[in-house]
């Protein structure tokens, strides 16, 4: 019987795991240390460990970080650009603009394609659609074979307005699943059909830069899954916050690139219904990268553009800001002064307290050091940390600086707190964002050890941690649905078009989407569509997106309102024009829970307990050693109350509550720290 959902989510240092068993409504948690040189080895390490037979899961979503690792790392394939005759260096000349204006040590990212691997394609199409110049398939026919004989590893093809007619592309699609069906292939209006010819190029190559590495891995993960007994498809975590087949996904890996931080934001939205909390931050902190997104009025910050290790990247994301600052996050002197990551210890060897041969000083070391986590208890007790190594890694760089081990303990901790603070503040502070009308919600191995720094360095009245936060980007997975999103440039005055313009091209995106969503197994019955729309003042640059379900004087009054929420002024006497209408579809897998059920949320008359600490331990805040008791989160119970300094471990997190702090735990077994 297929009664069993598994959700699992690849990080730097750990690989989380989420079984939910339909049948008696219970979740099992695990973790495994991630394997780096082949993560699909930890994945199905974990899944053995969890399941004894894969034919009872009904379900499995997984967030890969194979495609980021190849990106971050530059380690993706070799690429063949092919672009049209006398536009070879469109990707190599980018933008003129110069984002880091005042950095005097500014430079162009270095692409990803060296301009002697772009390939030029005697063809032309006009802005309007028109072919100018036909495409010659035998000069085609001659470039794939030299590309097969120079053993290129993927191809991506970038025609001039193939956003508009793509007649080119697919007739180049079809020679080289002739000739060279081996080698993966990217055409630019499959994945960025929009205008803008520098960005669509700079996303098409990042697809087909890492699309060969994806492609391996989870041929690899289907082919261990179904052999051992899985019959269902293997689901992906994309980066909009919806999920596509792996099937799919070997053909757009580029929305792969942060499914694994996406499932936390999801999970947000989950908590922000039970809670009654619209507007939340979400601070993901694992062993490597602190992740910041934002919930905004229950829905995810989702952006169509963003950009990555400097080069753009047009395709819907939910908005997230990584840093690196994690548990494993190195600590280091420059300059007579004390530094904290981005380096990090990973998992291999890990922290010093590991005992696996680490010997720098991390965060979690720090940590250690100070007594916030317990030595004998952490993972639930199934890894043991070594005390005297951590004190000893520590110790050293007190030497260095000529302070104490616990100072510069805590010197570390602030510092990291620091980092991530400025990290919730580029998403929030920068555009605008008053990130005290939010609640922090804390997650992640080690996000609710430092949640609460980090609230009270913002002046944050509240942090939530969730009754899943060690696993809970892996939870979120399972709250979701598929998602594909389709875009059209629409370039026209508001007051030049009509309603019987809009629909035919709505109707077509739609219809692009039907067959999307039914190659994944949707039924029709099951699919929803929303339209939006890309609208602009006439000589502005950027776009704001709008809700189109609505009539034309309707969603031009949208576009004043929000352009005055977001950018803090707007001209309702301006004139107005589209750009692009956007239509994303999902297909509901039914597949969501409404809230995490560890804990049972009815109300009840009977009177609460309160439970007896696990142990009294001291634990140093600000320089001062303090007596905290530890309780283990099993015992909690809903409507229960702690006063600070407290530390609540379980069995994937532990949450440090330093004093002058009260911690409720409500209906579903969340803790609400809110400061006295």
């Amino acid at each position: 019987m297929q009664n069993k959902r598994i959700a699992i989510d690849i990080g730097g240092t750990f690989t989380d795991l989420v079984l939910f068993n339909e049948e008696d409504q219970t979740y099992q948690i695990h973790k495994v240390l991630t394997t780096p040189e082949n993560q699909a080895k930890g994945v199905m390490r974990g899944m053995t460990e969890l399941i004894d037979r894969f034919e009872e899961i009904s379900y499995f979503v997984h967030g890969t970080t194979a495609g980021l690792n190849a990106f971050l790392e530059k380690k993706g394939a070799r690429v063949a650009l092919l672009a049209t005759a006398g536009f070879r260096d469109i990707y190599e000349i980018a933008r003129a603009n110069r984002p880091d204006m005042y950095s005097i040590q500014y430079r162009k990212p270095t692409p990803l394609v060296n301009r002697q691997d772009v390939y030029e394609v005697p063809e032309r199409i006009l802005a309007d659609g028109t072919v100018e110049k036909q495409l010659e398939l035998s000069i085609i026919q001659q470039l794939a074979e030299e590309i097969v004989r120079k053993g290129y590893q993927s191809v991506v093809v970038c025609l001039l307005h193939a956003y508009k007619n793509p007649v080119h592309e697919q007739l180049i699609q079809s020679v080289f699943q002739d000739v060279a069906p081996h080698v993966s292939l990217s055409l630019s209006h499959d994945v960025a059909r929009e205008w803008r010819e520098y960005e669509r190029t700079s996303t098409t190559v990042i697809n087909g830069y890492i699309a060969p590495i994806v492609e391996k891995y989870l041929t690899t993960l289907e082919n261990e899954t179904s052999s051992r007994g899985l019959l269902g498809d293997v689901f992906i975590m994309q980066s909009n916050g919806g999920v596509m087949t792996s099937k799919l996904a070997k053909h757009h890996p580029i929305q792969t690139l942060l499914s694994g931080p996406v499932g936390g934001t999801i999970g947000g939205i989950n908590l922000s219904k039970t809670t009654g909390s619209d507007n939340l931050i979400c601070v993901d902190m694992g062993g490597t990268s602190f992740d910041v997104s934002m919930v905004i009025d229950g829905k995810p910050d989702v952006t169509s553009e963003t950009h990555l290790e400097g080069f753009p990247i047009m395709t819907p994301m939910v908005n997230i800001h990584t840093i690196g600052a994690g548990g494993g996050s190195v600590a280091w002197i420059e300059a007579g002064g004390l530094r904290v990551g981005p380096k990090s210890a990973g998992a291999y060897p890990g922290p010093a307290c590991y005992g696996r041969g680490g010997v720098e000083p991390t965060v979690t070391d720090a940590n250690l050091v100070l007594n916030r986590i317990d030595s004998e208890g952490f993972l639930g007790g199934k890894m043991k940390l070594h005390e005297g190594a951590a004190y000893q890694a520590v110790a050293n760089l007190a030497e260095q600086l000529g302070l104490e081990p616990t100072q510069t303990a805590e010197g570390i901790c602030d510092i990291a707190n620091a980092k991530m603070t400025d990290a919730i503040r580029t998403l929030t502070v920068r555009k605008g964002i008053d990130p005290r009308d939010f609640t922090l919600v804390a997650f992640g191995g080690a996000g609710p050890m430092h949640a609460v720094f980090i609230a009270d360095l913002l002046d944050m009245k509240r942090v939530l941690v969730p009754s899943t936060a060690g696993v809970f980007s892996a939870w979120g997975m399972l709250q979701t649905d598929l998602r594909h999103d389709a875009v059209r440039t629409f370039y026209h005055g508001v007051t030049e078009v009509g309603k019987e313009e809009l629909e035919p091209v709505y109707q077509e995106l739609e219809l692009e989407i039907t067959d999307v969503l039914a190659y994944q197994n949707i039924a029709k019955a099951n699919m929803t569509f929303y339209r939006t729309a890309d609208l602009r003042y006439v000589g502005q640059e950027y776009t704001v997106n709008v809700p189109g379900d609505c009539s034309l004087p309707e969603l031009i009054n949208r576009f004043h309102e929000m352009h005055l929420n977001i950018y803090g002024h707007n001209n309702p006497n301006g004139m107005v024009e589209f750009v692009s209408l956007r239509v994303i579809g999902y297909g509901a897998l039914n597949q969501r829970e409404d809230a995490p059920t560890e804990k049972d949320a009815t109300t009840t008359s009977t009177p609460v307990v309160h439970p007896n600490p696990r142990v009294v331990k001291s634990i140093i805040f600000g320089g001062v050693e303090t007596t905290a008791a530890v309780f283990t989160r099993a015992v909690l119970e809903p409507g229960q109350r702690l006063q600070g300094p407290v530390i609540i471990e379980d069995g994937e997190a532990t949450t440090v509550v330093p004093p002058h702090h009260l911690v409720i735990v409500d209906a579903f077994g969340n803790l609400e720290i809110t400061k006295e």
